[in-house]
């Protein structure tokens, strides 16, 4: 009878580690959690000709994508948002902030050829040469994408998997 028990303790164990909904520890290193306000915060396109702050942005979601042009994460990421962006999301009520930055070997010119080669059309944007987006948000793992709600709430939040596995792309 012990041993019964002690199979169905340890099946119940790994089934509920299998099928739970437990978010990525990662997740617990970023600045903000799900339910938290976000702080405003403001970011430049990549050309300098448009700013974007989040207290600006109330009444719409915020997809909010911390990419570089190098991480193949990243570049796989970006081939699905290009073709999506274009069919379901530009004029939709989300902000779409792809945000590339002075990450490792990335600079402005690198980002403009990336944009250029792959025919992308949304806009891109640049951090600070300081990282102060990259650094409020508390991201360390490349691709990191962040849902913000129309109030400024985080929403829900993707490290590294692709933001294909946020409650709002499923």
């Amino acid at each position: 009878m012990k041993k019964i028990v002690k199979v169905i303790i340890m099946m119940v164990t790994v089934f509920s580690i299998l099928f739970s909904n437990e978010r990525d520890p990662r997740e617990q290193n970023l600045t903000y959690l799900i339910g938290e306000k976000v702080d405003n915060f403001e970011v430049a396109s990549l050309d300098g000709k448009k700013i974007i702050k989040l207290e600006e942005l109330k009444g719409k979601k915020v997809f909010l994508n911390f990419t570089t042009t190098w991480c193949p994460d990243c570049i796989k990421e970006k081939e699905i948002l290009g073709a999506e962006y274009i069919q379901n999301y530009k004029d939709s009520n989300v902000e779409f902030i792809v945000v590339f930055g002075p990450y490792k070997s990335d600079n402005k010119e690198k980002v403009e050829e990336y944009m250029k080669k792959n025919g992308y059309t949304f806009i891109p944007y640049y951090d600070t040469e300081d990282k102060s987006l990259y650094t409020q948000f508390g991201v360390i793992n490349i691709p990191t994408t962040f849902l913000i709600n129309e109030e400024g709430v985080l929403e829900d939040v993707n490290v590294e998997s692709g933001y294909k596995h946020m409650k709002m792309f499923k």
